[in-house]
């Protein structure tokens, strides 16, 4: 009898494609994972089991799925170059792989705090990247603040502001 990447699992190979074939499914991104961390052989992945635009859409969570066993760390490697040259073959003949984002509804009082967190930041003349450091998070995410785009938490919030120097004044309407 041959063994295949499933060995160790009750499922199916017809089963696991047919979830492979659908990236909404909860099992896709770990099936994913298990999938290419046993084969190493491109040509066989995408012809059988996963379509390449899927994988080049779902491999930043593959990836960190892949990341909780520390053994799959050549895989990872090895199925980033594939990713990135995915990436660029589509660039080329001008594929687009990513579907355009939604634009994101701010929330009025989110907007409000973004608001008053650049200003205060701006006013400290500290760049977005030098702030995020300070607070040990990403650039990005202090963009995201800023706009009005993440809805922070408390604890977030009190170590901006005490970064910032600032005080929180809450009061009655």
């Amino acid at each position: 009898m041959k063994r295949d990447w499933l060995w160790d699992k009750n499922i199916s190979t017809k089963q696991a494609v047919r979830i492979l074939r659908e990236p909404q499914h909860p099992q896709f991104i770990s099936l994913s994972s298990l999938l290419l961390s046993r084969k190493n052989a491109p040509r066989e992945v995408f012809r059988n089991y996963l379509k390449p635009k899927d994988f080049c859409r779902h491999w930043i969570e593959i990836k960190r799925s892949m990341r909780k066993d520390a053994w799959n760390n050549p895989r990872i490697e090895f199925w980033q170059a594939v990713y990135e040259k995915l990436l660029e073959k589509y660039r080329v003949k001008g594929t687009k792989i990513f579907p355009k984002r939604k634009t994101e509804v701010t929330n009025e009082f989110c907007l409000l705090v973004g608001e008053k967190i650049k200003l205060l930041r701006k006013q400290r003349n500290l760049t977005q990247k030098m702030l995020a450091e300070r607070l040990n998070i990403s650039q990005q995410m202090i963009s995201r603040i800023e706009s009005g785009r993440e809805n922070i938490s408390l604890i977030t919030l009190r170590k901006i502001i005490d970064e910032l120097g600032a005080k929180i004044l809450i009061t009655e309407r």
